[in-house]
């Protein structure tokens, strides 16, 4: 774990002038001054996914960035000097206790996961000092962080690991890894711009309402009706808009759902959807089937905001994901929607909007 500071730090002030207020002044800075750390994010072009570095016990690893699962991992792999994703070493760890192995789900994949607890930390800050500080509040319990060493079957077709954003699961799930944290709030920041990394961002509470009147009120409703065991980031969108022709909008009975999944590169459907929009281009006589996408939504101010691609890569989904057929229809809404965009989810009040 990274080395703690002996006081916190708000950023408007130094070590000795922190000390030096009453105790009432430190509690008011304390509540006003919100924790935050950023990591700077590497992009892969070979799988068309953004990365993240961290470290578990001693050995550091990288991982795709994953709106769309909730775990910490390793790969349990016998070290090539190639392996790019980092070496698991079961003596830098111990097993979790009352946590069995399971088998998980990952892309289509299935295999064997093994639950142990380890130091958990991330790599080297750009600002070392205060973030050190805001670390140890985001996660007081990053000595013993509870996460899944992957077998080889899982990490097949994938290109690599996946950092698992989502805070949320049903009890019966193991540990996420925002739920072992005080991560309030994240961003991923994909925009262009000068002197500046993509990066993530987690954030701990705030008694400020911060809010973007631009946001998009997040659903329960894979959960609550539908089975699914992880509380996904899913918005209800208004509309789907394919090469300006409407193919589907929500309504009281039906509900366009969207997962958005910074694991995925483009963007997964419903198999009905997918053939409804094959047969109108066909019908049409359009040249592209994916040309010009667009996913609209409501927002908490009653506006509306649209994330939009070009040719996205598109694959289906069952229409029973979770055994369950959905009354309407699920988009897993990938990069191609996200890139050159700031997405910030606020878990605690579930929201998420984009700058």
């Amino acid at each position: 774990m990274a080395a703690t500071s002996a006081c916190f730090v708000p950023l408007d002030y130094t070590c000795s002038a922190y000390d030096d207020m009453s105790a009432m002044e430190q509690q008011q800075a304390t509540a006003t001054t919100r924790p935050s750390i950023t990591i700077p994010l590497q992009y892969e072009p070979k799988i068309s996914a953004y990365t993240v570095s961290y470290i578990v016990g001693d050995t550091a690893f990288g991982a795709i960035v994953d709106t769309g699962s909730p775990f910490l991992v390793v790969p349990q792999t016998s070290c090539k000097a190639d392996y790019k994703w980092g070496c698991y070493r079961p003596n830098e760890s111990h097993p979790a206790p009352g946590l069995d192995p399971t088998y998980e789900r990952f892309v289509g994949n299935e295999g064997l996961v093994e639950w142990r607890e380890g130091r958990f930390q991330f790599g080297t800050f750009p600002d070392a000092f205060s973030a050190a500080s805001d670390f140890a509040l985001l996660f007081p319990q990053s000595s013993d962080m509870t996460f899944g060493v992957v077998s080889e079957s899982l990490l097949d077709g994938t290109g690599g690991l996946f950092l698992g954003l989502v805070k949320e699961t049903n009890k019966w799930i193991r540990p996420s890894f925002l739920g072992q944290s005080d991560v309030h709030a994240f961003s991923i920041d994909l925009r262009e711009r000068e002197g500046f990394d993509k990066s993530l961002t987690l954030y701990g509470a705030t008694q400020q309402d911060n809010t973007n009147p631009n946001a998009i009120q997040l659903v329960r409703d894979l959960n609550k009706r539908y089975g699914d065991a992880t509380i996904h980031y899913v918005g209800v969108a208004s509309s789907l808009k394919v090469n300006g022709y409407n193919l589907a909008s929500s309504t009281r009975r039906s509900k366009i759902y969207v997962i958005f999944d910074t694991g995925c590169s483009g963007m997964s459907m419903s198999a009905s959807l997918f053939n409804e929009r094959y047969r109108i281009a066909r019908e049409r006589k359009e040249k592209s089937l994916w040309g010009d996408v667009g996913i609209e939504f409501n927002t908490v101010s009653g506006g509306k905001v649209s994330l939009n691609a070009r040719r996205p890569l598109t694959t289906t989904l069952d229409d029973q994901p979770w055994g369950k057929k959905l009354d309407g229809h699920l988009i897993v809404c990938g990069l191609a929607f996200l890139e050159g965009q700031k997405m910030t989810v606020d878990t605690g009040n579930e929201k998420l909007w984009f700058e």
